[in-house]
This record gives C-alpha cells, sequence and structure tokens, in this order.
C-alpha cells in the first residue's frame, strides 16, 4: 500500500521523468538554401505528398494538414488543393513526382513562387510492450518555380502517446495527431 509519502515522490519524479522522455526525441532533418530569400515566397501550391506508408488515407491526411498549418502560420497563402489538382492533370502531372518543367510550369499556371511536395514514409501503429503506438515520418521540400531548384527540404519522425502513456498504460493519441505534430515540427524549420 502506497503511502501519501511514497505519492509525493512519484508526483516529484514526473516532471523529471518528462525532461528525460524528451530529451531522447530527434529533431527534425533540415536544408535551408542560404542563398535563397525566402521573403520572395508569398503563394505556394501544396502537391498531394505521397503514401509510401500501408495507412490509405496517410498521404491526404499530412497533405490537408500541411496545407492548414501554412496558412496558420500566417506566413504564406496557398493555392487551393482543386486547383491544383485541376492543373497538374492540365499538365500531366498527376499521380506523379512532377519533373522540373512541370514545377516551372505549375509556377506560371498557378502564379505561385514554390511548389511544396514530399511524401509520408511511415504512418503507422508500433508496439511498445502491450501498447501500439503511432508513428508518423514526413519528409517535405519546397521547390522555387523559376529554376526548379530545392531551396528548403525537412524530414522528421514524431511519435505519438508520451510517457505518461507509456508508464500509465493509458494508450496513446489518434494517429491523427501525431501527424499534425509531425508537420508541426517540419514546418518550424521554414516559418521561424
Amino acid at each position: 500500500m502506497w503511502k501519501l509519502r511514497d505519492w509525493n515522490w512519484f508526483v516529484c519524479l514526473l516532471p523529471l521523468l518528462g525532461v528525460l522522455a524528451c530529451a531522447g526525441a530527434l529533431r527534425p532533418t533540415q536544408f535551408a538554401n542560404p542563398n535563397f530569400d525566402f521573403a520572395f515566397v508569398e503563394t505556394v501550391a501544396v502537391l498531394p505528398l505521397e503514401n509510401h506508408s500501408r495507412d490509405r488515407q496517410a498521404g491526404v491526411r499530412a497533405t490537408r494538414l500541411l496545407i492548414t498549418e501554412l496558412l496558420a502560420s500566417g506566413a504564406i497563402d496557398v493555392v487551393e488543393p482543386g486547383q491544383v489538382q485541376a492543373a497538374l492533370d492540365r499538365i500531366g502531372g498527376s499521380g506523379t513526382t512532377p519533373g522540373t518543367e512541370q514545377i516551372l510550369e505549375l509556377g506560371k499556371t498557378l502564379g505561385v513562387q514554390a511548389v511544396v511536395l514530399g511524401s509520408v514514409n511511415q504512418s503507422e501503429a508500433i508496439r511498445a510492450g502491450s501498447l501500439l503506438i503511432p508513428a508518423v515520418t514526413l519528409d517535405v521540400h519546397m521547390v522555387e518555380t523559376e529554376t526548379g531548384a530545392t531551396v528548403w527540404a525537412a524530414t522528421h519522425t514524431e511519435k505519438g502517446g508520451g510517457l505518461s502513456a507509456r508508464l500509465l498504460g493509458t494508450g496513446a493519441e489518434p494517429i491523427s495527431q501525431t501527424t499534425r505534430r509531425c508537420v508541426q515540427a517540419i514546418l518550424q524549420t521554414l516559418v521561424q
């Protein structure tokens, strides 16, 4: 039986355990072209993210969250997905990763300074003891539409269900929440 004194020690240790759990988390890997003026980018087209995971909705989910988080940042305007899809259909880039010439054409057609594209490489629940913990890995990059050069890229893996869920067995967060946190971590490397 626990005594009140034992409980107080446990409560005092929780913040320390939380700090230790966060210390092992990886930050996003990023690239930013030091010679590119990001102030030049006012509007972007976000292409549907490729889905390399077994989660059939992962690409759609991550693309929509990426658009929403970019708009919420207030730093960049985003072309509506329907306009992007119509432009992709016209230039024959629907369903494939567009090449440099297609990206340049998208820039002219949509009036954007850059295109954001990438992939969902992982979107699954992984077993951690008796718990299933959501894990999401995204790889996103920005290509400017004058030359077709990549000016920014980032990749990140986010795992849901923090230390408290693992210690207390309370379960994990939904995969959409893990995806959102992954998108936010990636965009923090772009929008600062």
